[in-house]
């Protein structure tokens, strides 16, 4: 039971959290290490379950349930905030990301989801501590994550050399991870160095992963870089693939837009 608790938990969070600006609810995954077992279990995975079919209400109601059967539950806080903070409130989600990673310090996906929150309300010197934690751990799974997570944080801090070192060093250890490389790719477009971002986005492309950020990203790319075939390319794959998408609006709204 156990062990499938952690699996839904996981396959719910990597749908619903959302880093790095909004693009990788499809490739997040949280991993649950060092947490105890709890009577609670059982209902934070209904939870889970009614959460990955856009059942929140009931989702609440399950979650609610697991905090009355154990309310020092680290993973019931750590999941409910997380619904909380999908539902836009932001002040419980911040109270129950913070009793989360109380109960259980050594939770490094309810770290790196508190500093998350954090980095989005500017706290960001007690996110980068809670970031530090969730990778402090050796059997986090989802130490990648956490580091692009960092590496965004710094960046909206205004730090893009910090930035720059969480990303290289997420791709060190795997340099297909798709996060880390379109970070990467943004990053070298905001310093005006087109052809490293062209680079990046090749290598993204070659593990196809073309998401809307990423083609709306090529499109800027290579226009900088003169390159109007592959504007047009970008462009017509931007609408045969993301017609609903938010960078769509963004091209209906440029000068692409002709």
């Amino acid at each position: 039971m156990e062990k499938k608790v952690f699996r839904l938990i996981l396959v719910c969070l990597t749908l619903l959290l959302c880093a790095c600006q909004g693009q990788q609810i499809k490739e997040e995954t949280q991993a649950l290490k060092g947490t105890e077992k709890s009577p609670a279990d059982v209902y934070v995975s209904l939870g889970v379950e009614y959460m990955k079919r856009g059942m929140y209400d009931v989702a609440l109601e399950k979650l609610n349930l697991a905090l009355r059967t154990d309310p020092s539950s680290s993973n019931a806080h750590n999941v409910i905030a997380v619904l909380y903070d999908q539902l836009g409130e932001k002040q419980l989600a911040g109270r129950h990301y913070e009793k989360a990673v109380a109960l259980t310090p050594s939770n490094s996906s309810a770290n790196n989801n508190y500093a998350r929150y954090l980095c989005a309300q500017d706290e960001f010197l007690l996110a980068e501590k809670h970031f530090t934690k969730a990778l402090e751990n050796p059997l986090y799974r989802s130490r990648l994550m956490a580091l692009t997570n960092a590496g965004t944080c710094a960046w909206r801090a205004g730090d893009m050399d910090k930035a720059e070192n969480y990303y290289r060093t997420a791709l060190q250890r795997n340099k297909q991870y798709p996060s880390a490389l379109l970070q990467m790719a943004k990053l070298k477009y905001e310093r005006k160095n087109y052809l490293a971002a062209r680079g990046y986005l090749k290598r993204l492309k070659a593990i196809k992963q073309n998401s809307s950020a990423f083609l709306w990203l090529g499109i800027q790319v290579e226009d900088k870089l003169n390159n109007q075939n592959a504007v047009s390319s970008y462009i017509l794959e931007l609408r045969q693939l993301f017609p609903d998408s938010h960078e769509m609006t963004l091209l209906e709204k440029s000068k692409f837009n002709r």
